[in-house]
């Protein structure tokens, strides 16, 4: 029986061709010479990262289709073995093997993930049957295949027998590609420090990770633009369990053509780096699970940009940017949200997705932090590379604080942040505020100051640098933006204010009000150990890859 894939989601043009090669002689070495219609064959260039998810779609669904076919087809071979040896008590199973031959049959021939429910209650029946003889197999959470072109709603995800791994130590569970646009700058910025904390934990489960930078090694910014800036990153990663770390999607892709068949995962952040690498890893790598990181809403933080600016063409931009987004979200097998709130409104727009949220993590000092007592002024803390911090300084020092001034004549505010830009040095031209710059280590400011700031008018996603200073015992004063994603309360864990004379007004309570920093400082760090901490994130990571 031949097989057509005919359509993508939303689109009536075809994007793959009709391929006459039998279904049941497709292999996972041969699914790439099923010929289709590449991007650059398209006519609207604007349509191009589209057209590849959605061929990646597509693939997803085939390559789901040929790894249950494999795992069935390993699991009637060990259930023939164990036959031979019980033959006489599992003679009623040969019988149910037969009755449910048709059905595995006509499984191979189909596309449609419905037709799967039959085989999967026979593979939980050889699970049992194996299991009791020889221990039960391992279980990973298969993805759940979706067909977006003909809208059918999505299937519970089933538990599956791990495929065969190939050799490895009995101590590695997998490995895992993690590609992201850059090596994580973890202590540069809120993203890269989530992302480094999370390899951290990948390696400590025991996972082989190899590590993607989709920005080749000639073009690197800052200072991942020389070896010896580069020297510090790299080693961090090696120290997290990274065995090999690759530059650029022609290193990436080359590593997929002679590896990728023995990759379980790959962990991909941002979305036009998963525009990539989505039909990278579907062509040559078609069992390889594929999880799509957010980082942020990144549609959502445009909007909100452009509705504040009143830029209409930003605004469209935004629109391109979440139907990429949606579309990442429709080819993968995961997605992750770093918030609860993010992954409702994705599932809002996308029903079919399978959507977990793996929030920012926060490593708690051990040490309690100092009380109010000896602490002055402001803080603020960003990369700057990062629009919506340059917007909330600005914001801030040339509205906000001259209001403060003028009620404490003393008061300083100190902005710490890589890669400021003339606009925030700018700022120190302004009585009381100091530019820092790139430090380090944080601990000491964390420490000095009275009040941590977060003035943020647009962005999306979880403030790193709000949960880092409550996670140190220091109050935090946030417009509604900066304090979302959280589950933080306005008056339990900071204080909240929208507008210029409301946010300089909590300003002035928590430099006057002891008793009122104290409760916050307590209960603040308090609510990041719960529900934020290393250890209440690593349960998390561990769901999502199958514990």
């Amino acid at each position: 029986m031949g097989v057509v894939l005919a359509r993508a989601a939303g689109s009536s043009t075809s994007s793959i061709r009709s391929s006459k090669m039998p279904l049941s002689s497709i292999s996972l070495k041969n699914i790439d010479k099923i010929s289709y219609v590449t991007p650059a064959t398209e006519a609207n260039d604007g349509a191009r990262p589209v057209t590849k998810l959605r061929e990646a779609v597509l693939r997803r669904e085939l390559a789901h289709l040929l790894r249950e076919r494999d795992e069935l087809r390993q699991e009637l071979t060990a259930a023939r073995g164990a036959a031979a040896e019980l033959q006489t008590s599992m003679e009623w199973f040969r019988q149910e093997l037969v009755s449910h031959q048709q059905t595995i049959l006509a499984l191979y021939a189909s596309h449609s993930w419905r037709m799967m429910a039959p085989a999967r209650r026979l593979a939980i029946t050889l699970r049992r049957l194996l299991g009791s003889a020889q221990g039960a197999p391992s279980e990973v959470v298969a993805p759940v295949a979706m067909v977006p072109s003909q809208g059918t709603a999505s299937v519970s995800p089933p538990h599956m027998s791990a495929p065969a791994a190939s050799a490895r130590p009995t101590s590695c569970r997998g490995d895992i590609l993690v590609v992201a646009d850059i090596l994580p700058l973890f202590d540069q910025a809120s993203g890269g420090l989530r992302l480094k904390t999370l390899i951290d934990m990948m390696g400590e489960a025991g996972w082989s990770i190899i590590f993607g930078s989709h920005t080749g090694l000639d073009r690197q910014p800052g200072v991942l633009g020389s070896p010896e800036g580069r020297a510090r990153y790299e080693d961090a990663l090696r120290k997290s369990g990274v065995s090999r770390i690759l530059y650029g999607i022609k290193e990436i892709d080359r590593f997929l053509t002679e590896a990728g068949r023995h990759l379980d995962w790959a962990f991909v952040s941002f979305p036009y780096v998963a525009t990539d690498m989505l039909p990278l890893v579907r062509s040559r790598s078609p069992t390889t699970r594929f999880v799509y990181d957010m980082v942020d809403f990144h549609g959502l933080r445009m909007a909100r940009e452009a509705a504040l600016r009143d830029d209409p063409e930003l605004r469209e931009a935004a629109e391109r940017t979440r139907t990429v987004e949606e579309a990442c979200a429709k080819a993968a097998d995961v997605t992750i949200a770093v918030t609860a709130e993010e992954k409702a409104a994705l599932l809002e727009m996308v029903p079919e997705a399978t959507v977990e949220v793996l929030p920012n993590v926060f490593d708690l000092p051990r040490q309690p932090p100092p009380g109010p007592e000896a602490r002055q002024g402001l803080f603020f803390v960003g990369g700057f590379w990062h629009t919506p911090n340059i917007d909330a300084v600005c914001w801030f020092a040339n509205r906000i604080f001259p209001l403060l001034r003028k009620e404490v004549p003393d008061l300083i505010f100190r902005i710490a942040g890589a890669n400021a830009g003339n606009d925030v040095l700018a700022l120190g031209a302004i009585p009381g505020v100091e530019v820092i710059g790139f430090v380090p280590d944080l601990t000491s400011l964390y420490h000095q100051h009275r009040v941590f700031v977060a003035p943020l008018r647009y962005g999306a996603g979880m403030k790193g640098k709000v949960g880092q200073s409550m996670a140190h015992g220091l109050p935090v004063v946030a417009t509604p933006v900066g304090a979302e994603g959280m589950g933080l309360q306005d008056g339990s864990h900071l204080l909240v204010a929208g507008d210029e004379d409301a946010f300089s007004a909590q300003v002035l309570r928590l430099l006057h009000d002891d008793a009122l920093w104290l409760r916050l400082s307590v209960a603040g760090r308090a609510h990041i150990e719960r529900t934020l901490s290393v250890e209440a994130v690593r349960g998390r990571l561990e769901a999502v890859l199958g514990g």
